[in-house]
C-alpha cells in the first residue's frame, strides 16, 4: 500500500493517476485485505476520514487519515456515501468525509467508487467462505431450482449440482428468522440429516429467510429448539421443487400463529389460500377489527391466546387446564370479550367466527 501511495503522489498525469487509483483498490482485493484494512487503505489515499457501514453484520468502520479507528461514528451531513452493492442488493454503505474544504478532492468520486467495489468483493468472499465452513449450498444453485424463470435444462443441471438424481422427490423447507439465518440454518440442515438419514441441502437466501430441499417424501418431524419459523412444502420431483417452494413460502405465513412454529403445506391444507386474500379487505372486515380491539386491551396477549384455544378445544374446562386457569376465569374472560367481538365465541358459530377472524389478523393486520 505505501508503495503504491508513493507511486501516486508523484504522478502528473491526471488520466495514469486515475489508472492507478483503480490499481491501488485492485491490489488491495487480489491480496485478500479485509474490511478494515480497504477502509482504512481509503482513507490515507484520499486523506479524509473513511467510514462502512455493513447492514445486516452491524458493523461499523470509521476510520481518520491518519488512521485512527473513531468508536460508531457515522457519516457526516456533508461526505460523500456509495452503496455497497452484492448481486443486486444493497449490503452497506461506504463514505468519505472531509470536515473541511480542501485541495484534492477531484479524486473522491473515483476513490469512493472503487472503495465500494472492493469492499462489495470482500463482503461476497468473506461470506461465500463463512457458508462454506457451515456446509450451506451456493444459493445461487438453489435459487435456480426453485425459481419459475428458470428452463428445464437449467433447473435440471442446478439438481445434478446438488446431488439429486432426475425425479428424486423431494420437500422445499422455507425457514426465517429474526435475522442471520445462516447459522442456525445450517445447524437445522444438520439436524434433519441425522434425523432422516436423507440427503438436505441449504442455503440463505436472505438474511432473514433461507431454504432447504430434503429428498423425503414423509413429512420429517419437527425439530425442537431451533429458533426458527419452518413450513415443509409438499412432495415434488426435485425438477418441480419451485411449487413446493410456494407452498412453503406461503405457509410459512401461518407460523406467526400461537404455537405453530413449525408447519407443513400438507396440514394446512385449503387454508393457505387465506394467505393471498388482500390485506385491505382483511382488514376492513368488523370481525378483524374487532380482534385488533381485543389484542390492544390491558389483557390482549392471554384474551387472544383464550381464543386460539377455544378454537382448538371448544371445552373451558381443557382450556383451562392448558393455560393454568380456573374454569370460571377462562368464562368471565370470554364474556367480557363477547361485549367486544360483537358475539358470543362460545356458540358453535361464535367459535368459527371468532376462529376466522383470529386466523385472518395474524395473517394480514398482526
Amino acid at each position: 500500500m505505501h508503495g503504491l501511495l508513493s507511486k501516486l503522489a508523484g504522478i502528473d498525469s491526471s488520466a495514469e493517476r486515475g489508472l492507478r487509483v483503480i490499481e491501488f483498490f485492485d491490489q488491495l482485493t487480489m491480496h485478500h485485505a479485509d474490511i478494515e484494512a480497504v477502509t482504512r487503505a481509503a482513507a490515507v489515499l484520499a486523506q479524509a476520514t473513511a467510514g462502512v457501514v455493513l447492514d445486516d453484520l452491524g458493523e461499523i468502520y470509521a476510520i481518520t487519515a491518519s488512521g485512527a479507528l473513531l468508536d460508531h461514528a457515522g457519516p457526516g451531513a456533508g461526505a460523500l456515501v456509495s452503496e455497497i452493492v452484492v448481486d443486486d442488493q444493497s449490503v452497506g454503505r461506504a463514505w468519505l468525509d472531509r470536515p473541511e474544504a480542501g485541495d484534492g478532492h477531484e479524486w473522491d468520486e473515483l476513490i469512493i467508487a472503487r472503495m465500494s467495489l472492493a469492499l462489495a468483493t470482500v463482503y461476497a468472499r468473506t461470506r461465500a467462505e463463512h457458508v462454506q465452513q457451515l456446509g450451506l449450498a451456493d444459493p445461487a444453485l438453489l435459487h435456480v431450482l426453485i425459481s419459475d424463470s428458470s428452463t428445464e435444462a437449467e433447473t435440471a443441471r442446478a439438481a445434478r449440482l446438488l446431488g439429486f438424481p432426475p425425479g428424486q422427490t423431494v420437500r422445499v423447507i422455507a425457514i426465517s428468522g429474526p435475522g442471520h439465518v445462516d447459522e442456525p440454518t445450517a445447524r437445522l440442515r444438520k439436524a434433519l440429516a441425522a434425523a432422516t438419514g436423507r440427503r438436505v441441502v441449504a442455503a440463505a437466501m436472505s438474511a432473514t429467510t433461507a431454504v432447504l430441499i430434503l429428498a423425503m417424501a414423509s413429512v420429517p418431524a419437527a425439530i425442537p429448539g431451533n429458533g426458527l419459523a419452518v413450513c415443509v412444502g409438499s412432495p415434488v420431483p426435485v425438477e418441480r421443487a419451485a411449487r413446493s417452494w410456494h407452498a412453503a413460502r406461503r405457509g410459512l405465513r401461518f407460523t406467526s400463529l400461537p404455537g405453530r412454529r413449525w408447519t407443513t403445506a400438507d396440514e394446512l391444507g385449503c387454508l393457505v389460500a387465506l394467505a393471498d386474500v388482500d390485506p385491505a379487505q382483511v382488514n376492513a372486515l368488523p370481525d378483524v377489527q374487532a380482534i385488533s380491539k381485543v389484542s390492544a386491551g390491558r389483557s390482549g396477549r392471554n384474551d387472544l391466546e383464550l381464543l386460539d384455544c377455544l378454537g382448538r378445544f371448544g371445552s373451558i374446562r381443557e382450556i383451562a387446564s392448558t393455560l393454568h386457569m380456573h374454569h370460571s376465569s377462562v368464562a368471565y374472560r370470554l364474556s367480557k370479550m363477547s361485549d367486544v367481538l360483537g358475539y358470543d365465541p362460545r356458540t358453535p358459530e361464535g367459535q368459527y367466527r371468532a376462529r376466522t377472524a383470529l386466523l385472518l389478523w395474524h395473517l394480514h393486520a398482526h
